[in-house]
C-alpha cells in the first residue's frame, strides 16, 4: 500500500500497491521551506494513523540526508524530518530511508535540477555557492534500492541513506546542466556553501546487490537522461 501521488509513490506503485502489509509513506510536506505548524502537523497525524494499524509488517518513512549532515542549518522542515524518523524508528516496523536531491522526470517544479533546468534555458539570474554540495539520486534508482533492501531487511539497518557514493560540487552540477543543455547560465558565483557527506556503505552493498551502479560519471549520466532532450521539449 502507498500513501502519496507524487515521485517517489509512483516509483515504487508496481511492486508495493498491492501489498496489504506494507506500508509505503511518500506523502507529508515536501517543502524544505515549510515552517506553518498545521503543515507538520497533518503529518504527524497521518503517522499517527498508520502506525495505528495492526495489519502492518513495513512501514517505510522517507527522510532527508540532511537531517544527518550537522553542517545543515537545522530548520523547522529538518526538524520535524528528524522527530518524524524517531517515531518511525521507535516502531519495529518502521524502515527509514533518507533520500537526498531526487531527479526523475516532471515532479515538482522547485527540485534542485528541475530549478537549474528552468534558469538556463530562460536565462534568469541564480546564484551559486562555489563550496557546496548536493547529492543526486535517480528515483528508478531510489525504488530499486528500497525495493532490495525491503525484501532483505534481515541484511540492511532499519535506517540508511540512498545516494550516490559521493556528494558533489554545485558548481559542477551547474556546469554539467549547461553542458547537457548546450546554453550557459546567468549565474553568480558566490564563495559560500559546506560540503554535504553522507554514509552511503549500506547504499552501496545494496547497489553492488542489485546491479546500480553509482559513482563516477552517475551524475553526469542521470543528468542527461532526464533533461538532454529539455531544450526542445
Amino acid at each position: 500500500m502507498i500513501i502519496g501521488r507524487g515521485l517517489v509513490a509512483t516509483a515504487f506503485v508496481d511492486d508495493w500497491l498491492q501489498d496489504e502489509t506494507t506500508m509505503i509513506v511518500a506523502a507529508g510536506v515536501s517543502n524544505s521551506a515549510e515552517t506553518e505548524r498545521a503543515a507538520f502537523a497533518r503529518e504527524e497525524r497521518m503517522l499517527d494513523e498508520v502506525l495505528a494499524s495492526k495489519q502492518l509488517r513495513r512501514i517505510v518513512y522517507f527522510g532527508s540526508c540532511a537531517v544527518g549532515n550537522p553542517s545543515e542549518r537545522q530548520t523547522p522542515y529538518l526538524q520535524h524530518k528528524a522527530a518524524m524518523e524517531a517515531r518511525i524508528l521507535a516502531d519495529v516496523r518502521g524502515q527509514v530511508f533518507r533520500l537526498p536531491q531526487v531527479v526523475g522526470a516532471g515532479g515538482n517544479p522547485h527540485t534542485l535540477t528541475n530549478f537549474l533546468c528552468s534558469r538556463i534555458l530562460s536565462g534568469e539570474p541564480f546564484d551559486v555557492w562555489a563550496r557546496a554540495e548536493r547529492n543526486l539520486i535517480d528515483i528508478q534508482d531510489v525504488a530499486t534500492l528500497g525495493t532490495h533492501v525491503l525484501r532483505h531487511r534481515d541484511q540492511y539497518p532499519p535506517m540508511m541513506s540512498l545516494a550516490d557514493v559521493c556528494s558533489t560540487n554545485m558548481l559542477a552540477i551547474v556546469r554539467c546542466m549547461e553542458d547537457v543543455l548546450g546554453r550557459q547560465g546567468n549565474c553568480r558565483v558566490l564563495d559560500q556553501g559546506v560540503a554535504f557527506p553522507i554514509e552511503t556503505a549500506d547504499c552501496e552493498r545494496a547497489a553492488r546487490a542489485c546491479g546500480v551502479r553509482l559513482g563516477p560519471g552517475y551524475m553526469r549520466a542521470l543528468i542527461g537522461k532526464y533533461y538532454a532532450g529539455a531544450v526542445n521539449g
